[in-house]
């Protein structure tokens, strides 16, 4: 999965989670004849991480390359493992990084 198809699901299903938890509250909630309860859960404005505001990613990204070469074949990123394969060299290499963000949250949902 890509990193901009990983923040949009996310995104999307901690929105519709803080939903459907209020949702299935509402009905336990509820007493026969009173207006809706006030939501339960809230995500609140703001990216504020001590304050529980916004919503937090900390990321790990890997970086995998394989090459099919002949006996001479090097690679040169940054973790290597090598292995001879019929005559055939084949490398792989990986290389982690971290991303650490937070995303704002624009107004109360819930």
């Amino acid at each position: 999965m890509d990193l901009e198809t990983f923040i949009e699901e996310a995104l999307l299903q901690i929105y519709r989670g803080v939903e459907k938890a209020n949702e299935a509250l509402n009905t336990v909630r509820s007493k026969e004849g009173s207006t809706e309860p006030p939501k339960m859960f809230l995500l609140s404005p703001g990216a504020d991480r001590e304050k529980g505001n916004g919503v937090f990613f900390d990321i790990a990204v890997a970086v995998k390359a394989d090459k099919n070469a002949g006996a001479g074949a090097k690679a040169s990123i940054l973790s290597v493992v090598e292995i001879e394969v019929g005559g055939k060299q084949t490398s792989t290499s990986e290389q982690t990084s971290r991303i650490t963000f937070a995303i704002n949250i624009n107004q109360w949902h819930g």
